[in-house]
């Protein structure tokens, strides 16, 4: 559902009917509508009741895209059925008006699509009573540094760069400041600030080292930098064929610039087809941009509220096991023997090992100490590295436990893809 639910956000947001919103502070709506088609069936030849059908389930489709846009996907995932009940059926109390843009039938069913005016602040407001959301988070300011490869280029561009530095923000600089704003994030502008700040030191585009980052970051006063680089590349020209198809990806991590940890990271593809390279790798950058900004957005908004709340998102990296069954049972174990651990979700399963999320109230060090001092039923647990986010670790199963004989299956392992 999740999944599928991030298709339609990214289709309105490619169409340009994604709005400035977030379970955050908002003072300027750009945009307040959306558009959803309905479906009625027409029974004994009822036009009129089959419309108006069309038009209820339209506009209940409208109210799950508006809660989906203002909830992070797994709180909406999670607190569905809740919605459901208690929400969905109220769709007209927060559609302030709709225009009606296509109608049809086909056989028994009226299809109808409609875009509606929807009254975010108020909807908002509802979920903020009810404790859905959080209200009045600041989120942090952003500063992008994200370094450019165009088609048949062989080096890359920056703003930040010794060598011919770009002067104005690029397409994909626009894209991705206008995504992140819509969501409530304040993005820094480098390109006017730099006509008025002076960078004395000399910097590549790649392999941007901590210090760096903290030090651009600072002078510019950001809390995150988004730190990256984006490639695009022809994926299929036939001689003789009318149209080029171009692919785009970006590669990057939010960091935060008060102590260098890595806040979230993402990777993402888009493709484009056009008529000439020029107009291809324009949608290509546009299309990719969008979808990372809504992706990374979410992941640092999510982590940002997390913390506001004293709340640490802490990676546990753990080599040792393999079998489906014995990981399970340390996860349960994590849980059990460490109330601190509020939330733990499984992100990978390998032959070497996997990789846990836990959400807590301590730091990483009070949490290796934690674990270190606990004794675990079957298993023994060696911290080997702790940092700000992260704690890896070696876990072997305890003599006279023998391994589990069945390994674990792909979904079994509930791998994450981002």
């Amino acid at each position: 559902m999740k999944k599928s639910f991030l298709l339609v956000l990214c289709s309105f947001c490619f169409n340009s009917l994604l709005s400035p919103r977030e379970a955050f502070p908002q003072h300027t709506w750009l945009s307040d509508s959306v558009t959803t088609t309905g479906i009625g069936y027409i029974t004994g030849g009822d036009l009129p009741r089959a419309q108006a059908e069309a038009i209820t389930d339209a506009q209940k489709k409208t109210l799950v895209l508006a809660v989906g846009m203002l909830l992070p996907f797994d709180l909406f995932e999670a607190r569905f059925p809740i919605l459901k009940e208690v929400l969905f059926e109220r769709a007209s109390d927060y559609i302030q008006n709709y225009r009606v843009l296509y109608e049809s039938t086909l056989d028994d069913r009226y299809h109808i699509t409609i875009q509606s005016t929807v009254d975010f602040k108020k909807l908002e407001d509802y979920l903020v009573a009810t404790e859905f959301i959080s209200p009045q988070v600041a989120l942090p300011r952003i500063i992008l540094m994200v370094a450019k490869q165009k088609l048949r280029q062989n080096f890359y561009t920056c703003w930040w760069s010794f060598i011919d530095p770009e002067k104005e923000l690029t397409v994909i600089d626009q894209v991705l400041k206008d995504e992140f704003q819509k969501k409530g994030f304040e993005v820094i502008d480098h390109s006017y600030l730099m006509q008025e700040l002076t960078i004395n030191k000399v910097y590549g585009c790649l392999d941007l080292k901590p210090e760096t980052i903290k030090s651009l970051g600072t002078q510019f006063k950001a809390d995150i930098a988004i730190v990256g680089n984006s490639q695009i590349g022809i994926t299929d020209k036939k001689e003789g064929s009318a149209t080029i198809a171009v692919q785009a990806s970006m590669l990057g991590r939010a960091v935060k610039i008060e102590d260098g940890s890595t806040v979230a990271t993402l990777e993402t593809y888009f493709p484009a087809t056009a008529e000439d390279e020029e107009t291809a790798q324009r949608m290509a950058l546009e299309k990719v941009s969008c979808s990372f900004a809504q992706k990374m957005g979410e992941k640092i908004s999510s982590q940002w509220v997390k913390e506001s709340k004293g709340v640490s998102v802490i990676t546990l990296s753990i080599s040792g096991l393999s079998n489906y069954l014995d990981f399970s049972r340390l996860k349960t174990l994590l849980k059990k023997e460490i109330p601190a651990i509020q939330n733990l979700s499984q992100k990978t399963l390998t032959e070497g090992g996997g990789v846990l999320e836990v959400e807590s109230n301590l730091s990483a060090q009070s949490l290796k100490e934690l674990i270190s001092s606990t004794q675990f039923e079957d298993f023994i647990i060696a911290i080997t590295n702790v940092s700000h986010t992260m704690i890896t670790m070696e876990v072997k199963l305890k003599a006279g436990n023998p391994e589990q004989q069945q390994p674990a299956t792909e979904m079994e392992r509930g791998i994450e893809n981002d």
